[in-house]
């Protein structure tokens, strides 16, 4: 009978003990609030190939295809290597401004140089989309790329858990890094609605609803730790969107009540534990 005890004794601490990081998670979340833009966020330039580093050229000299240059990557530090010449400071350019810099240079070591500079891969133009969608990853620019567009090549949001109203953008500029967040519900739902364009090398962020937040701490700190011999079922309900903390502290309050008297009730025991 004391083993018994004992063990009823345990189920019921160990059901309050967890019980209560749902309370104060559940109200946590209720005053939780969305992270304001920083700084003005630049908008997207028109679409234009800007080099920069991880971009593959091909260097082409017409009359001495001994100095060619199938695949140039130009290197972190913005520069590419080329025979005669040595290294050349690409970043920033356009290919054309390029190649108008490299006949410049070979001006004194050839005769009536021909070179062109053709682009062959822009691995620099890509945005990277993450957090709840079905295929976060790197997604290519071809030409302009809309925030929504980018989401749905990374495989479109998760329908139970993404909340597409705070997307989050970050961009980099001028060495500075800026952060922003858009609602992309109504690009969802209007087509009518303004797109907003995506720059090389933004980040998009799809952060998780708090609802889904609370459903994995109930599973991963209620579920999947309480004994299931202490297990039943409960209602568990708050509003998302309020902003009143007594109010979700109440419903909080509630769910731990309802597990508290669960387990004391599996366990032979009469409910005394209180909130």
């Amino acid at each position: 009978m004391t083993r018994y005890a004992a063990r009823a004794g345990h189920a019921s601490r160990q059901a309050l003990t967890f019980s209560s990081v749902v309370l104060l998670f559940a109200f946590c979340a209720g005053c939780a609030s969305t992270p304001e833009p920083t700084g003005s966020f630049p908008i997207a330039q028109e679409p234009r190939v800007v080099l920069k580093p991880g971009d593959v050229l091909q260097v082409k000299f017409l009359y001495w295809p001994e100095l060619n240059e199938e695949y140039q990557s130009i290197r972190p530090d913005g520069k590419i290597s080329l025979q005669l010449v040595g290294e050349v400071h690409a970043e920033g350019l356009e290919p054309a401004q390029l190649r108008q810099e490299l006949l410049t240079l070979y001006q004194d070591k050839l005769i009536e140089p021909e070179i062109s500079v053709v682009v062959r891969s822009l691995d620099s133009h890509r945005v990277y989309v993450g957090g709840e969608v079905l295929s976060p990853g790197l997604v290519p620019i071809q030409g302009q790329l809309t925030a929504l567009e980018a989401i749905l090549q990374a495989g479109g949001p998760r329908k139970q858990s993404a909340k597409m109203d705070s997307v989050v953008i970050v961009r980099q500029q001028d060495g500075r890094q800026y952060g922003t967040t858009i609602d992309l519900r109504e690009s969802l739902e209007s087509p009518e609605s303004t797109p907003f364009a995506l720059a090389p090398r933004d980040l998009g962020y799809v952060p998780r609803t708090a609802i889904d937040r609370v459903d994995q701490w109930v599973d991963q700190y209620i579920n999947q730790v309480i004994p299931r011999s202490v297990h039943t079922n409960f209602t568990f309900t708050k509003d998302l969107d309020s902003d009143d903390g007594e109010r979700s502290g109440v419903r909080a309050a509630e769910l731990l009540s309802n597990l508290n008297s669960a387990a004391a009730t599996s366990l032979g025991e009469t409910p005394s534990v209180t909130p």
